[in-house]
């Protein structure tokens, strides 16, 4: 089902968990939080606070870490 807000559908919280994660390896200005579409019911990722507590998890941070590390050095590797 489409959405009127024009934003990427995940069908678990799962999946707009991991979607979450992914915004703030790759995204200067990553999404904060997720939440239940009443229109869809899909949920969508926003930028509006507050912060999704596992963002504070000290193994996410360090995934988030070593993942923007890695795709750095990959971008490095490909402008030589």
């Amino acid at each position: 089902m489409d959405c009127s807000s024009k934003k990427n559908q995940y069908y678990t919280e799962e999946e707009a968990m991991e979607a979450l994660v992914r915004s703030h390896i790759r995204y200067n200005n990553p999404a904060n939080n997720y939440y239940l579409c009443s229109e869809c019911i899909q949920f969508h990722l926003t930028s509006r606070e507050p912060m999704h507590p596992m963002l504070k998890r000290t193994e996410i941070i360090e995934r988030i870490r070593k993942e923007q590390q890695s795709q750095d050095w990959s971008q490095r590797l490909r402008r030589k």
